[in-house]
């Protein structure tokens, strides 16, 4: 990692993971000061770091990083001084300062970044270390005021010259379309619930919810599998159905997957049941077991990037052998169309949502 000559020294790079997997955790760096990150990281010399959690209503989800960090965040949480030192205790000495700073130039004050102090010797564990107090804060002043109220984006600032060193966010999506001229789609109706189930996975800004929706998609398809053996068994076709998605042990481990965790998985089912207990831990929250209960505190830093990398990763397998499903029902036509009439734009109001035709009159 160092500064790349040919690149803007304002661009910002990603440093984790070697792969833009959307809905992962990334850590960006300005091309100027990936030296400085570098020498940081190898110095490992435990010190005090600073780190701000820009809030907002919302994380965005669709567009490169400089277009993500530059969208504005959005909430009702104004101050009547800046910036504002406050304590949240827990009992005994454990208490954290945290700075509440408002917008520069705001006649309102409107909050723009809480502010906490960690010491790590990396880089890289300050913002692990600084997610969970400040959702600690944050999660007090929702129970208090309900206010939807999030981590937008985490910056860690450099030592050296208090400029942004690291910033942290979840990755969005950076491609789009440009639509039409199109007569119309047909939808694939067996698969229709799982297009809303995957695009619940996509529009979350929860990897936790996002894990939940892989599974239930993965877990889903198993089903898929038999009707479409049934549907193959009652034509008289003998193609046999897409396998287990195969696994690139390589494309893992470049979404951030640790090697020793990746091991010798070979197929999807098999990343799948190594992240079961992830699964049943923040589908039932509190789990029973001999040495005690346990939960997940979602709070945590170390929690939100296991379950961010691991969604990620399971996301991309269940929507695989959805499409590789979907694609084998095509090209053996067992989503029976039948006889159909064409809409045109000229009778478009012939094909309107009735209210008695879903029963509700």
């Amino acid at each position: 990692m160092g500064v790349s000559p040919n690149i803007p020294a304002s661009a910002d790079m990603l440093v984790f993971p070697r792969e833009p997997t959307p809905g992962a955790l990334g850590v960006f760096a300005k091309n100027e000061k990936l030296d400085e990150v570098r020498e940081l990281q190898a110095e490992r010399r435990e010190r005090v770091w600073e780190v701000r959690g820009i809030l907002s209503d919302h994380i965005p989800l669709a567009g490169g990083a400089e277009c993500s960090m530059a969208r504005g965040s959005y909430h009702f949480f104004y101050l009547n001084e800046s910036p504002l030192w406050i304590y949240l205790h827990s009992g005994g000495r454990n208490a954290v300062y945290y700075e509440l700073v408002s917008e520069p130039a705001d006649p309102e004050n409107r909050l723009k970044h809480i502010a906490v102090r960690v010491e790590s010797r990396l880089p890289s564990n300050a913002l692990m270390l600084a997610r969970r107090p400040i959702n600690a804060l944050l999660d007090v002043f929702t129970r208090d005021w309900n206010m939807p109220l999030l981590i937008q984006r985490l910056e860690l600032i450099s030592p050296r010259d208090g400029a942004v060193l690291l910033t942290q966010m979840l990755l969005p999506h950076r491609g789009g379309i440009k639509f039409g001229p199109l007569g119309g789609i047909w939808q694939a109706v067996p698969f229709a619930p799982y297009d809303a189930l995957y695009r619940e996975a996509l529009t979350t800004s929860s990897p936790f919810y996002r894990l939940l929706c892989a599974w239930k998609i993965y877990e889903g398809a198993q089903r898929l599998r038999r009707w479409i053996r049934e549907q193959c068994e009652q034509r008289h076709i003998t193609t046999r159905m897409p396998p287990d998605p195969a696994i690139d042990r390589d494309e893992l481990i470049r979404m951030g997957f640790a090697p020793d965790f990746v091991g010798e998985i070979k197929h999807a089912g098999e990343l799948f049941e190594r992240l079961a207990d992830a699964r049943h831990a923040i589908a039932h929250f509190l789990i029973e077991r001999e040495e005690g209960d346990s939960h997940v505190y979602v709070a945590d830093g170390v929690q939100l990037e296991f379950y961010a990398i691991g969604s990620a990763g399971l996301l991309r397998y269940a929507h695989r052998l959805l499409e590789d499903l979907r694609l084998f029902c095509v090209q053996h036509q067992l989503i029976a169309r039948g006889p159909a009439i064409l809409p045109l734009p000229e009778n478009r109001d012939q094909f309107i949502v009735r209210a008695r035709d879903h029963g509700l009159e």
